[in-house]
């Protein structure tokens, strides 16, 4: 039985091809190499970011590794560790969670979110949890083609929208703070970043374009607003929304119809073929929204998440 305790670090740039090999150890061996090879490749051209990678070292050699990274908006994603020996692989991966929060939280970042879709190891889940990352809901991904457009009931009063920009962004920021106000969507997070770091994650998740991100008014009504931010898919033909948002006044009317429509209309007019976009399950409303104007669904995912500045028990 190994004679040495474990240590967990972050990993330095030299041993970042045997923390790669664990991380890769479920891929078949005769692809790992290529893996390994391409990641430190596209780190060194910039393209991944390898900084956030955390390994546990026994007897001399890497045992554990867990790959985290620093996100916008003073969030970090983390993804499920990987341990290569079954000797006390619970408590390893345990701490491998705990060491990249207790970091990140030292350096000012507020949530840590991991996202595990249906082929994640079994696990994951309970290494994220005992690691300081409780399973909180899961998010479910819908799509929906943007050539038919979605109708919006005569009855319904119009939204007037306006684009992001200087002359707007009092009334952006106002409304959607008040977008906010008991969401249902990870109302877990409600409250611990500001606004400023909202924005900055937002601008941060895809290719921002201020034309594509709205605010609307209700005509006649100030405080009945909504919010939509569109970003662009990386490599798909497709529009995201990376955010809809109806302040309180707005709720329960059937408005989320006539953002829907707007998001559909402006991905129509630049010839994008899809829209995009996730819901927390227990969401009701807007789960029902999507539903009835014809999205599909076409991944599932299980959310972890620590709120850094809430959770004491990261310092045990």
């Amino acid at each position: 039985m190994p004679g040495q305790p474990t240590c967990v670090e972050p990993c330095q740039p030299a041993d970042r091809s045997s923390a790669l090999a664990v991380l890769f150890r479920r891929v078949p061996g005769s692809l790992r190499p290529r893996l390994i090879a391409n990641a430190l490749e596209e780190e060194a051209q910039g393209v991944i970011d390898l900084s956030g990678l955390w390994v546990a070292w026994r007897d001399g050699r890497i045992v554990g590794a867990m790959l985290s990274q620093a996100m916008a908006g003073r969030t970090a994603a983390v993804w499920a560790p990987e341990v290569s020996t079954p000797w006390r692989r619970g408590l390893i991966a345990e701490s491998l969670v705990r060491a990249a929060l207790q970091d990140y939280r030292s350096r000012g970042f507020l949530i840590a979110q991991a996202l595990l879709d249906e082929s994640a190891p079994r696990q994951g889940a309970a290494d994220l949890a005992s690691g300081g990352m409780p399973h909180v809901t899961d998010l479910v991904y819908l799509e929906r083609e943007t050539a038919i457009p979605i109708p919006v009931p005569l009855h319904l009063p119009p939204i007037h929208w306006r684009s992001f920009g200087p002359d707007v962004e009092v009334e952006f920021r106002a409304v959607l703070q008040a977008t906010y106000i008991q969401s249902l969507d990870m109302p877990e997070l409600e409250g611990i970043r500001s606004l400023d770091d909202i924005l900055a994650s937002h601008r941060a998740a895809g290719r921002f374009r201020p034309d594509r991100w709205r605010v609307g008014l209700v005509e006649g009504e100030p405080e009945a607003g909504a919010i939509l931010l569109l970003s662009e898919v990386i490599d798909r033909d497709a529009w995201e929304v990376a955010y809809l948002g109806l302040t309180p006044a707005a709720r329960g009317r059937g408005l989320g119809t006539s953002v829907l429509a707007q998001a559909i209309s402006m991905a129509a007019s630049q010839n994008v073929s899809h829209i995009e976009l996730a819901v927390d399950t227990r969401n009701h409303p807007a789960s029902h929204l999507y539903q009835t104007a014809q999205f599909i669904t076409f991944d599932r995912r299980s959310v972890h998440i620590a709120s850094l500045d809430r959770f004491e028990s990261l310092e045990r």
